[in-house]
């Protein structure tokens, strides 16, 4: 049942800042032991937006820059093992088909975003979380989703990308709304805003009533699962060693690798070896000071129009915010399909 209660004051920050990717470092390797960062790198202010990493020493090639375990990456299993909303999540799979499992990840990144937000030091990956931008130009990050329709139809009308980004958006209406039925109870409890119904026997639990059906949308829940499906759509990798989901559905999350900026002549090369860790190791030589980058479409996505690119990544490359509303402006070729005079 829902409680006439306030939430209590949220203690979590809503963006992060340079000390909390200290935090992120700290809980990596307190929380996942057999994790590795090299300590010749750290996290610092970009030039490019946001934070990056940088080195603090100079690196060979080759050498390794940090590694992951699979168990610190957020993957199909972190889902489906939720033990509050693992199950829901299946059952969304199963019944939906394709891109389901997008969806179910968008979901349990809110949900336990929202609690981390609450104060619940329960979340596991709270700190992790705590670094993403889940909010428009939150650590130098945009995306189409933030936009409003009637920025859509100002600046993408007739643009390569209006109909793409229509139909993200569209998507993700819809995916507010399943989702709001699958994870608002556990919100409201973090909120202390909902009431377990209890056992019409008492001290027999396989008596209590089923939770009531959740009608009203969850407050703030919709701009959270609207963040997540941009944090997924711009940081997400494939997951090649995913047992459970469909290969062409399969992707996670993955701490550390997910920040480095992009860059077409990047300074790391990354795989995931036979035991699911993610390996990440320096390209080429890096020099003191340099910032380390990563590519972020693969080798046989090297032709990607870069209208589409704008509209999955959030940026055109080698071009800051203020230059790509210049391009919109000016109807440059990147976005609008120029006509053959006659």
């Amino acid at each position: 049942a829902l409680l006439a209660l306030q939430s209590p004051e949220i203690r979590r920050p809503k963006s992060a800042t340079s000390a909390e990717y200290s935090q992120l470092l700290s809980w990596l390797d307190g929380t996942f032991p057999s994790s590795f960062v090299n300590p010749s790198v750290e996290i610092q202010t970009s030039e490019r937006g946001g934070h990056g990493m940088f080195a603090t020493d100079d690196i060979k090639e080759g050498s390794m820059l940090f590694s992951i375990p699979r168990e610190a990456c957020i993957t199909s299993t972190t889902v489906l093992d939720d033990e509050a909303c693992g199950k829901s999540f299946q059952t969304l799979i199963d019944k939906a088909g394709p891109g389901a499992f997008t969806v179910s990840l968008a979901g349990y990144l809110s949900k336990e975003y929202m609690r981390y937000l609450e104060g619940d030091d329960d979340v596991l990956f709270g700190p992790y979380l705590a670094t993403l931008p889940w909010k428009r130009n939150i650590n130098g990050q945009e995306h189409v989703l933030f936009w409003t329709n009637d920025e859509i139809e100002t600046k993408l009308s007739s643009s390569l990308c209006y109909r793409e980004a229509n139909d993200l958006k569209s998507e993700v209406k819809v995916a507010r709304k399943i989702l709001n039925s699958i994870i608002g109870i556990e919100v409201l409890k973090a909120r202390g805003e909902w009431e377990e119904e209890k056992p019409l026997i008492p001290f027999l639990e396989f008596t209590k009533p089923p939770p009531a059906a959740l009608k009203d949308p969850v407050s703030g829940l919709g701009r959270a699962v609207t963040g997540a499906f941009a944090i997924l759509l711009s940081r997400a990798f494939d997951d090649e060693f995913d047992k459970l989901i469909v290969a062409e559905d399969a992707e996670r999350l993955i701490p550390i690798l997910d920040m480095l900026n992009h860059d077409n002549d990047p300074s790391i090369t990354y795989k995931t070896n036979e035991e699911g860790v993610v390996e990440v190791k320096a390209r080429r030589d890096i020099s003191t000071g340099e910032e380390i980058y990563n590519r972020y479409r693969e080798e046989e996505e090297m032709n990607m129009p870069y209208h589409r690119f704008f509209t999955r990544f959030g940026f055109v490359p080698g071009s800051t915010t203020d230059d790509v509303m210049a391009l919109l402006a000016d109807k440059s070729s990147v976005f609008f399909a120029k006509r053959k005079e006659i």
